[in-house]
């Protein structure tokens, strides 16, 4: 008698083996890969070392840049002060304003031992004073003209009439400054006939001198001579002749020009002692 078979099981059909469980803890899940690293805290002590090498590169950094501003610093003090790179030239030296009676020559001999001096160091004040000492110089303004000259401009005393002295002229400026001598009196030159060394006329004088020292050069090249017995009783006596009462040295410009006007009517006297209401005697 035959026997029976058992009916086998597909392979198909047979269940997986599950996995083991030692693959399935080996493999991180998704959300352990997605959580973020936890950061280490950092100590109170790491904090402050951190700080302080912070403030010592910031420090060094201050002393640094203090260095390079105090080098600059004295490079360009020695440039200014030290260094013949800006010292004064003889050839940048401009001089204006000399006249007849100063030359640039009397000028540059003021100047001559300052040339070669750094700009910065030469005493324009100094100067000034020692060109205010020469007789002839009424004032001097001496400024710097970087980087290697100086402006100097001067004012010089002018002649605008003859004193008769020691047995020859003097020549005296609009302020009275005796500033030459002549054996005669120049062509063209008032000759002023108050005493020039006397105290008393002092004043007398000097408004005499400032009355031609105001008037303007053709008018004072007419004037022959100058004098008054006191400040407020001028007289000029001009080439032609002609008599002009001038008063006092107040209002001279006005005076001038009154005189322009009266000129052109030829008269013996002319009176501008009161300039608004002058009149004239033929």
């Amino acid at each position: 008698m035959e026997s029976a078979s058992q009916p086998t099981a597909p392979a198909a059909s047979r269940p997986e083996r599950p996995s083991s469980p030692s693959t399935a803890l080996a493999t991180p899940s998704a959300g352990a890969l997605a959580r973020p690293t936890e950061r280490v805290p950092v100590s109170l002590v790491e904090r402050q070392t951190e700080r302080a090498r912070a403030q010592r590169r910031l420090l060094l950094r201050k002393i640094g840049i203090g260095v390079v501003v105090v080098a600059l610093l004295v490079g360009l003090a020695w440039l200014v002060l030290g260094s013949p790179v800006l010292a004064l030239r003889s050839e940048e030296i401009a001089i204006d304003g000399v006249g007849t009676t100063v030359t640039s020559e009397e000028v540059l001999a003021v100047v001559e031992p300052s040339v070669g001096v750094p700009l910065a160091r030469v005493d324009a004040d100094g100067l000034r004073e020692e060109l205010e000492a020469i007789t002839t110089v009424r004032h001097a303004d001496v400024a710097r003209d970087w980087p290697h000259g100086l402006r100097i401009v001067i004012d010089a005393r002018e002649p605008v009439a003859v004193v008769a002295a020691d047995g020859a002229y003097a020549l005296l400026d609009r302020d009275g400054v005796r500033i030459g001598t002549a054996d005669a009196a120049p062509e063209g030159m008032p000759l002023v006939t108050v005493p020039l060394d006397s105290e008393a006329t002092a004043p007398t004088l000097d408004a005499v001198l400032t009355v031609l020292g105001q008037l303007p050069e053709e008018q004072r090249s007419q004037v022959a001579t100058a004098g008054a017995p006191n400040p407020r009783s001028i007289t000029l006596v001009l080439h032609d002749g002609a008599e002009v009462r001038w008063g006092s040295a107040e209002e001279s410009e006005l005076k001038s020009a009154v005189l322009d006007v009266l000129r052109a009517q030829p008269a013996r006297v002319y009176d501008l002692t009161i300039p608004r209401s002058p009149t004239t005697l033929q």
